[in-house]
């Protein structure tokens, strides 16, 4: 029996929501099938919503066994480093968090917000908000550079804002087996298997972008990347691999621009969301896969050698047949 404790921090519980999208199998049944044992969880646990208290202190005190702490959501520092912002069960949650990363196994940062600061750490960063183990692109974050788990393990870094359920369940799969290691983790300690790729590729506009058949506006078929704001070239993830809600979508599948959520400098690093800024006629934001000096010299040669179809049908907008389900007369 694996145990496993989920606790939330500073977030908007959107990598719960992802992970309770997980299908075959579902996530009740995903935690029957490998023996996780669910300690406890804000939102599934309605049973033991007011033994929590209880909870936290077995742990600390190593009556209970953890195998497996999730924590989603930024670390609230603030105000002035007291952590007072966010407090749970009449503690600073920083401190609950200090106790129990001694005692776990291994320690998982769900969403980009636990893994580098994310959405809470943007702007003026009012909440002193950080990562479990970064600052956005800096390492060290809330428990600094040197943190291991009881595996000796750094924090494992599943980024993505939201994250795919499959990243959280898989990665917990391996955990639960002993099976991951250092050295399946990349320079920000995401799982490689997951974020090894770019969500560029893949994308079913992959056409239009390599001869630079770009859309004027959304809702066109062309390649968003030169106009719309799309950052999927700096995206790092399998995304338009690993399809989304059914395993029929993506970001860009549904005519919308990547926002890059899963790199530690969302969001700020990517502002503006739905616009390339350039410099001359050159995006600013220029694909990590290929060499910038490549990048320039080739786009004005694809531009010149885009068939006429492309052409045309990058700036058609391609037509939707909404089928909305007949009412009965009694349900009106």
């Amino acid at each position: 029996m694996v145990y496993l404790l989920w606790l939330q921090a500073g977030c908007c519980g959107a990598e719960t929501t992802s992970l309770l999208n997980c299908e075959q199998p579902d996530f009740l049944a995903f935690l029957e099938e490998f023996d996780i044992n669910l300690i406890w969880h804000p939102f599934l646990s309605p049973h033991n919503q007011g033994k929590i208290l209880d909870i936290l202190k077995d742990l600390s005190r190593q009556k209970r066994k953890l195998d497996i702490l999730v924590v989603e959501g930024a670390i609230y520092d603030g105000p002035e480093g007291t952590g007072k912002y966010d407090l749970f069960c009449g503690m600073p949650f920083k401190e609950w968090i200090v106790n129990l990363a001694k005692l776990t196994r291994y320690l998982v940062a769900v969403g980009t917000c636990a893994c580098f600061g994310g959405i809470g750490a943007s702007g003026k960063n009012l909440m002193e908000a950080t990562g479990l183990q970064f600052f956005r692109e800096k390492k060290g974050g809330f428990l600094g550079e040197d943190y291991r788990s009881k595996e000796n393990l750094p924090v494992i870094n599943i980024a993505g804002c939201p994250a795919h359920p499959d990243w959280i369940t898989e990665s917990l799969v391996s955990l639960a087996k002993d099976e991951m290691r250092s050295c399946d983790l990349d320079d920000f300690q995401r799982p490689r298997i997951f974020y090894e790729k770019l969500a560029h590729h893949a994308c079913p506009r992959n056409e239009y972008y390599e001869f630079k058949a770009s859309a004027q506006c959304y809702s066109q078929q062309g390649c968003l990347f030169e106009n719309l704001g799309c950052k999927g070239t700096q995206c790092e993830s399998d995304c338009n691999e690993r399809l989304w809600l059914t395993r029929t979508g993506s970001c860009t599948r549904g005519g919308f621009p990547c926002i890059s959520c899963t790199s530690p400098r969302f969001p700020d690093g990517f502002l503006p969301f739905f616009e390339t800024l350039k410099i001359g006629n050159i995006p600013t934001t220029l694909p990590l896969d290929v060499p910038k000096a490549w990048y320039v010299g080739i786009s004005g040669l694809a531009k010149l050698a885009c068939p006429k179809r492309l052409l045309v049908n990058a700036t058609s907008f391609k037509p939707v047949k909404l089928v909305f389900p007949k009412v009965a007369k009694n349900d009106k």
